[in-house]
């Protein structure tokens, strides 16, 4: 299976270009800013680091390969890593 394939089947994610794109919902701000805190551990642990929007209480995730503006391998495990995350 190739890579925009299995992002298409990642449950919740949009498939943007070479981008997945995410929308979490949280009770209140300070628990989506819990959520990035986790997300930000991860990502220094994976050394891969996605694009976060915040606004008030919804967190936006969006995961691709900034260097080269591609979708790959990485960013599925960071989607998948995410989806955990959020669980």
């Amino acid at each position: 299976m190739n890579i925009k394939e299995e992002a298409k089947n990642l449950e919740g994610w949009t498939l943007e270009d070479e981008r997945i794109i995410k929308k979490f919902k949280f009770d209140t701000f300070v628990a989506g800013i819990e959520f990035v805190n986790k997300l930000a551990e991860y990502a220094e642990e994976v050394q891969h680091h996605p694009g976060i929007r915040i606004n008030y209480s919804t967190i936006t995730v969006i995961w691709t390969t900034f260097s080269t503006h591609e979708l790959k391998e990485k960013d599925i495990e960071g989607a998948k890593a995410t989806d955990k995350l959020y669980g």
